[in-house]
Formats: structure tokens, C-alpha cells, sequence
């Protein structure tokens, strides 16, 4: 079931004269205000609504914001408690803030429009109720006004057209949702017919260990191996290189997600993880963190004597990072450990001793700078979650600004390495992967970019202009 929440009776009438589906309910708040939308958001919650839908107009906090337009919102807030509820992930939405009195105030609204997008006044009570029932919410906001001296004669002229494009947006999710829901069933039929199958198992795999991610550390590798070899290395010893590093990453996401499946579990972000939602068994998690750690023993054989002594060194930090969030909020940087054996590694294997360069130094150092960086935001969207239960992490002990300028400082220590880099190597090619590895940092500062974006391909580009620099630099 499906309850739709309003604040007032002429924001939901334009939505009650359409044909609605009979799986969805219409509620509408006794009066405006947060704890009026808390109280009908839990009276659905009590007829058996599995999914709240918040529609209804709003203050626009800028003008590059249109009248009349609907806007899904990404996370929401309160003037009073800096604890945002993440509600939707995507890009171009926009992020909400819950006030308790109506915005006319000029001095007010250049604050608020500091952080946010639109202002209304009962958002983030139902995503709270939402949040703490652990079902979907969604917030949908036509913008009447501009939270200006003209805000209450705006609301009175424009409420009714931007009501009609309000119930236009209801029922155009509605109908997405449907489908989806359909499109979820067929899904599962077809798990069911392939749950023995060697195709499904596969799948499942894929989707838990996420390969695709091994772009993070790749380019490094290959960096990292490149000033070992003084030049190209040979064929067998990149391809030698890419199975450790596929070995490694394997069996570190692996121990990850088992160390993790309890926490993952209650977090509804991460609850349809494989491990957590019982797609995976144990077993077949250690499965996956055995035949990851095989694979990069293998690779260490193929690499020589040296390597294979070694080998031990980098899987330490692999399998202690993802135990760091039950100790210290520093839990950040011990992926940037990990991850800074990459190109150490590689300088190893490629150069066959332990005499590492200065600019080796430096490449491992932006490493782990670079990645420790982005997981601080990667905990952005998991804060109050952390919070409730006790996982430490930089936002949920400082806070959201707090741990974005660690981050931050985080990165501008990632991005001077680079420049040494830059300066060891010169050229104009090494030049214009620095600039595309300030642009990728820049872009993980843009507060309308989600977290999963800036998390996801925004590092991977950051991290391969970084690694260019040291590559393209051996070639210019």
C-alpha cells in the first residue's frame, strides 16, 4: 500500500479528482506544520502504508528555480537539527530544508539558500517517521514562490495550477513504481528458475564483488609498475599485475561484506546487499574471499621470488580496514592503506627489488590522500545511521560540514602530491590529467552532485588523471 500525504485539503485537491489506484491512500494533515506531518505520516504508517509519498508546494530558495516546476528531493533537513534524511538518489534533485515558521524574511533566506534548494514545512517530519519505520519516502515539491515579500500573494495565485502539476508528478511515479514493481517480479521469477543455475549464481557474484570497481586501483597498478620498470614493462608482468590486484580486491571486498553483514542488514541503504539480504550464504562469501586470495598468490608466483616473500604485507591492511569503523573514525583512512600498497606493489613486482624512488613515494602518498578523501563523503550518506548505531565514522562524530572539511583537506593534500608528480615529470599531457584530477576534486565539493556520483565515477576520474600523470609524464 501506498499512502500519498498532503499538508492542506488544496494542495490534495487537485490529486483527489483524478482516478486514483486502489492501493494507494490519501491523507491529509489537520493543519500545516512538522508535527502535524509526523502524526498523519505515522497514521499511515498504522494503515499499512509500505511507501509515503510527500507532495505539495513550496519556496524556491534561488531563482534559477522555475515556478510551476515539481522537483524530487534528494535529502532533507531542519533549520534547528543539522541531521539530514536522505530520501532520494539521482541526479538534479534537490535538497530540502523543513522550517517551523513560513520563510518571508529576506536575511533568513540568503542563509537557508546557502546549503538549499527549496523550503517547506513538513518534509522532513514524514521522512523521520519513514526513516525510523525503515520504508521508502518520497518527496515531491512544486515550487509557488520565491520565499520573498510577495511569497503569500504568490502562494494564493499560483497553489492551484502548481497542485494540478503536483498530482501529474504523483500519478507519473505511481505508474513508474508499477512498473518497476512488475518489472522486480519478473526478476525474481527469473532468480527462481536460475537459483541452481550456474547463470544466476554469477550474477550474484558480479553484483557482490562489483569487478567493474577495480578501476580504482588499475591505473594506479599500472602507474606504480611503470616506475618500477623505468618504462613499458613487459606483457606477462602487467597481465600478472591486473590478476594480483583483481586476487586482492576480491578477497578484501569479500571479508568487507562479511565483517559487515549485520550492520548492512539494519542500514536501510545497504539491507538488499547480497550478504545481508541472504542472497549470498556465508560459505559462499568465504568462497569468494578464498578463491580471491588464491588468485593473488598465483599472480605472486608469476611475479617472482620477491614478490611472493611479500605477499603477505599488502592482505594485512585488505582485511583490517574493514574492522576499523567498530574502533576509531579514522576507520577513512585505513582503505587508503590498503589501497596505497597498490602502486608499491606494482614498483616491486616491475623492478624485481625493494629500491623504491622518490616519485613512487609520492604516488603512493596521493593514493592514499585521494581514496581516503572520497570514502570520508562515501560516509556522508550513512551519518545518522552510523549515529543510531554506533559505527564510527568521521560524519557521524563531527558531523556533515565538519567531515567535509577533512575531506576536503584530505584532498588538498591528495592534489598537492600531484603537482609534485607534475613537477618531477613535466610535460603538457601530464598537465591536462592535473587539471582533469582538479576538475574530478572540484566536482566532489558540488553539494547538488549525489554522494553516490561524486563517489562513483567522479574518484575513479580523479584517481586515473592521477595516475596519467606518472604514466603520460613517461612518455612526453
Amino acid at each position: 500500500m501506498i499512502g500519498v500525504l498532503f499538508a492542506t485539503e488544496m494542495e490534495a485537491a487537485a490529486f483527489q479528482s483524478r482516478d486514483i489506484p486502489d492501493d494507494v491512500m490519501l491523507k491529509v494533515a489537520d493543519e500545516m506544520g512538522l508535527e502535524a506531518a509526523r502524526i498523519a505520516a505515522e497514521e499511515l504508517v498504522e494503515c499499512g502504508a509500505t511507501t509515503i509519498i510527500n507532495a505539495g508546494v513550496c519556496a524556491a530558495l534561488h531563482n534559477r528555480l522555475e515556478r510551476g516546476s515539481v522537483y524530487r528531493i534528494s535529502t532533507v533537513i531542519t533549520e534547528e537539527l543539522k541531521a539530514a534524511v536522505n530520501v532520494g538518489v539521482g541526479l538534479g534533485l534537490k535538497k530540502l530544508v523543513s522550517v517551523e515558521e513560513p520563510l518571508y524574511q529576506a536575511d533568513r533566506k540568503q542563509e537557508l539558500a546557502r546549503q538549499y534548494d527549496l523550503v517547506d514545512m513538513e518534509g522532513y517530519a514524514v521522512a523521520r517517521v519513514c526513516e525510523t519505520h525503515q520504508i521508502p519516502c518520497i518527496l515531491l515539491k512544486g515550487v509557488t514562490d520565491f520565499g520573498d515579500a510577495m511569497a503569500k500573494e504568490d502562494i494564493q495565485t499560483h497553489i492551484a495550477p502548481v497542485s494540478e502539476t503536483v498530482a501529474d508528478a504523483i500519478l507519473f511515479v505511481l505508474d513508474g513504481m508499477k512498473s518497476r514493481s512488475k518489472q522486480r517480479g519478473d526478476n525474481q521469477k527469473s532468480v527462481l528458475n536460475l537459483s541452481e543455475g550456474t547463470g544466476g549464481l554469477v550474477k550474484r557474484l558480479h553484483r557482490f564483488t562489483k569487478i567493474e570497481h577495480l578501476i580504482f586501483s588499475l591505473p594506479l597498478l599500472f602507474a606504480g609498475a611503470w616506475l618500477g620498470a623505468g618504462g613499458l614493462p613487459s606483457l606477462p608482468v602487467l597481465l600478472w599485475i591486473t590478476l594480483a590486484g583483481l586476487g586482492a580486491r576480491t578477497f578484501g571486498m569479500a571479508l568487507n561484506r562479511i565483517f559487515d553483514r549485520k550492520i548492512d542488514a539494519l542500514n536501510p541503504r545497504t539491507a538488499k546487499r547480497e550478504m545481508a539480504a541472504g542472497v549470498l550464504s556465508l560459505k559462499q562469501g568465504y568462497g569468494v574471499a578464498f578463491f580471491g586470495v588464491i588468485l593473488y598468490f598465483i599472480a605472486c608466483v608469476g611475479l617472482g621470488e620477491l614478490v611472493l616473500r611479500l605477499s603477505l604485507f599488502p592482505l594485512i591492511p585488505l582485511t583490517v580496514y574493514s574492522l576499523l569503523k567498530r574502533f576509531t573514525p579514522l576507520c577513512h583512512y585505513g582503505i587508503g592503506v590498503a589501497l596505497g600498497f597498490a602502486p608499491l606493489g606494482a614498483f616491486v613486482a616491475a623492478s624485481g627489488d625493494l629500491a623504491v624512488s622518490s616519485e613512487l613515494i609520492v604516488l603512493c602518498l596521493f593514493t592514499f590522500f585521494w581514496i581516503s578523501g572520497f570514502d570520508i563523503l562515501y560516509a556522508l550518506m550513512d551519518r545518522e545511521f552510523d549515529q543510531m548505531h554506533g559505527v564510527k565514522s568521521l560524519p557521524a562524530a563531527i558531523g556533515e560540514k565538519g567531515a567535509l572539511t577533512v575531506a576536503a583537506f584530505t584532498h588538498l593534500i591528495a592534489f598537492a602530491f600531484l603537482v609534485l608528480l607534475w613537477m618531477g615529470f613535466g610535460g603538457a599531457l601530464p598537465l591536462l590529467s592535473l587539471s582533469v584530477a582538479a576538475v574530478a576534486f572540484g566536482a566532489a565539493y558540488v553539494p547538488t552532485i549525489p554522494i553516490t556520483v561524486r563517489f562513483f565515477p567522479i574518484s575513479a576520474i580523479a584517481g586515473i588523471a592521477g595516475a596519467l600523470v606518472v604514466l603520460l609524464g613517461g612518455i612526453s
